[in-house]
């Protein structure tokens, strides 16, 4: 038996958008643009403007505002959700690919916000935004930091990716944001969340190991580590089966070929989402195609219907307190309606 998500998920076919270079000028040409705009470029590390902070940061040191007026994210994940949830004003943020650019979990941008699309970077239109911060984990960035710290005062930060616990990821960008205390407050009642779902599925956690499917483009992968929607598994208590920790504990997710479902045989409930990031393209052709076969068919965990599609703008592409909050109500969900 298959338990259904609250609401229908809807995978929408969108071809990935290739990075935009024609705005890749160089580091003076855009302090020049920036002058024009009515936009400094930043200053250096110990010379900070009346107000303003030194932030050290993974590749290097920013001179940022106190309370900053035009924030601007290049991450769809961290980035753009802790500004919306901590309500600093985000004039634009990269977005998420898919039907909903901005999880629906979050509140609602600005009536002004630009979105900036999925993995696409124009310097261009930033320089014309003026924009007092810019915000970024350290993979979407680091190759064009000097060219944007000529824009605006830049920080970059680490993510799951890196292998950050999100807890941390989201407090860095909390306090670089000027929202340290909202944050923290946020914190607070994701953790009591937490202990109301571990209090009242306390027999079900201790009993069952729980695998984290991804269905992609072209594949069904494992998901782990501190990749975020198996990070909260962990934060629930819950125990990953073996087949998750193959061929290294380190990777973060694990590949499972067509004839290679079998592996999943060790693990006691199976929660899936379709898409997630870039590889939302016929991600539900992929479930088709794993699931119609005989060997998915013969999993444990199916054949007792312990299976649950959750959704994957929380489980993967979410990277905040209200992210972990919607997934802890879903898992709150699944576990309540697990056969025992």
């Amino acid at each position: 038996m298959l338990l259904a998500p609250d609401r229908p998920r809807t995978v929408t076919a969108r071809p990935r958008s290739a990075l935009d270079r024609r705005g890749f000028l160089a580091a003076g040409a855009l302090a020049g643009l920036a002058a024009a705009a009515g936009c400094s470029p930043a200053a250096p590390a110990g010379d900070a403007p009346d107000g303003g902070r030194t932030v050290e940061h993974p590749l290097g040191t920013a001179q940022v505002p106190v309370a900053p007026q035009r924030i601007v994210s290049l991450d769809s994940n961290g980035g753009l959700q802790v500004a919306l949830e901590a309500g600093v004003p985000l004039i634009a943020s990269e977005t998420l690919q898919g039907a909903a650019p901005v999880p629906p979990y979050l509140p609602a941008p600005a009536a002004d916000f630009t979105p900036l699309g999925f993995n696409q970077l124009n310097l261009e239109q930033l320089v014309a935004m003026g924009p007092d911060l810019i915000i970024g984990n350290t993979q979407r960035i680091e190759e064009h930091y000097d060219r944007l710290a000529a824009i605006a005062p830049t920080v970059a930060y680490e993510n799951a990716g890196r292998g950050a616990v999100w807890q941390q990821a989201v407090r860095t960008i909390g306090d670089v944001l000027g929202a340290g205390e909202e944050i923290e407050r946020r914190l607070a009642a994701y953790a009591e969340r937490l202990d109301q779902v571990r209090s009242a599925h306390t027999g079900v956690i201790d009993r069952y190991t729980v695998a984290l499917l991804r269905f992609t483009t072209d594949e069904l992968r494992i998901v782990r580590g501190q990749i975020f929607g198996s990070a909260v598994l962990a934060d629930a208590g819950l125990t990953r089966p073996p087949s998750t920790d193959l061929p290294s504990p380190q990777q973060t997710h694990v590949p499972i070929g067509d004839e290679s479902v079998g592996v999943l045989a060790d693990a006691d409930v199976l929660l899936y989402f379709l898409g997630g990031g870039g590889l939302v393209d016929e991600a539900d052709a992929t479930f088709e195609r794993y699931t119609a076969g005989g060997l998915w068919e013969q999993l444990p965990a199916v054949r007792a219907g312990r299976v649950a599609q959750v959704d994957p703008l929380a489980w993967w592409d979410g990277y905040s307190v209200s992210a972990g909050l919607a997934c802890l109500d879903e898992l709150d969900r699944v576990l309540g309606g697990l056969r025992t």
